[in-house]
């Protein structure tokens, strides 16, 4: 990720390698989801938790278990302090998600404070690849020790927080109704999978819309919808996501109408995702904010989690709310 100088902040950190080891004066707060992706930065953890104690910080680590109620939501709660120096996660998109949401929703602690380390372990880890994080410890520890955190934008969706994509229609709840061993075992692969059996039904529905946004108003029947702020949604890059900034305080919206023809909706989706936005059936552009408007509930889904069903939905963004080191 391309980084802006008025969208970094400098944060600085003392390594006390080859001194005599005294007492952190801060914590950093690590939550481990061991059932995202393949699981592949399980053999990272010690080694990040290594790097962090000896940038002088105690490391207090979790594991996501939400069958247990150990959830990031709770545990952030409890460790929100002014004690607290950062807040680390190991998993995929969706925990990243939570995280964000924890530290928005606290009444503790102001969330635009408190820097968080992402270490991908997703399976399509949409987010990551838009932040250039690819599960280098080394290269994440290098960038803390710089103290070079990026100040994002992260958008507010009836309440809900998301980083990076808010989306209705065409097998936008394939991601959230895979089988997570399905993820596990076959990757993306899985998603491509469930998405060709859900076409018929998928690419059948219509979902009748009044869209309004910067004093104008739309409405049609639409396959597609989605708010991003990421270079890439849904595994698949775009040119108009590719340029996009992640903390102008603008998301990209794209809007895909429904044809009268169904076979014509293959060329159209083809069209999108190569970013060729020349179609009459295609709609893009950018927002501070935008509302929803159905005559009946619509399934969305957020940072590839289910977002929940919902007939008017606002959408608008969050400037700047989170800081997130990148790997330097």
């Amino acid at each position: 990720m391309e980084h802006n100088d008025k969208n970094i902040d400098h944060i600085n950190h003392t390594e006390s390698a080859g001194e005599v080891w005294s007492k952190p004066k801060k914590t950093a707060l690590l939550l481990v989801n061991h059932h995202a992706g393949t699981g592949t930065a399980k053999e990272k953890v010690f080694l990040l938790i290594a790097e962090l104690a000896k940038l002088g910080y105690e490391v207090i680590t979790y594991p996501i278990i939400p069958s247990a109620g150990i959830t990031s939501e709770q545990v952030i709660k409890e460790y929100l302090t002014d004690k607290l120096g950062l807040v680390a996660c190991i998993g995929g998109d969706g925990t990243l998600n939570h995280v964000v949401n924890a530290l928005i929703l606290s009444d503790n602690a102001e969330p635009s404070k408190i820097p968080i380390v992402y270490l991908p372990s997703g399976t399509t880890n949409d987010y990551a690849r838009t932040l250039g994080l690819n599960g280098d410890v080394e290269k994440l520890i290098d960038s803390i020790r710089k103290g070079m955190v990026y100040r994002l934008d992260v958008g507010d969706f009836a309440g809900q927080k998301f980083n990076y994509v808010a989306a209705f229609g065409a097998f936008t709840n394939v991601s959230y109704e895979t089988p997570q061993d399905q993820k596990n075992f076959l990757g993306y692969f899985a998603y491509v999978l469930n998405a060709i059996a859900a076409a018929p039904s998928s690419l059948q529905t219509r979902y009748h819309l009044r869209v309004e946004h910067d004093d104008e108003t739309e409405e049609g029947n639409f396959i597609f919808g989605a708010v991003s702020n990421a270079t890439s949604v849904a595994g698949f890059k775009t040119q108009a996501l590719s340029e996009a900034s992640l903390s102008d305080g603008l998301f990209e919206v794209m809007l895909i109408k429904a044809p009268d023809d169904l076979m014509d909706v293959g060329e159209i989706i083809r069209s999108a995702m190569d970013g060729n936005f020349d179609n009459p059936y295609i709609r893009m552009f950018q927002a501070k904010e935008v509302s929803f408007h159905s005559e009946e509930d619509i399934s969305w889904t957020l940072d590839g989690e289910f977002g929940g069903s919902l007939s008017d939905v606002n959408v608008k963004v969050l400037s700047k709310a989170v800081k997130i080191y990148t790997e330097a």
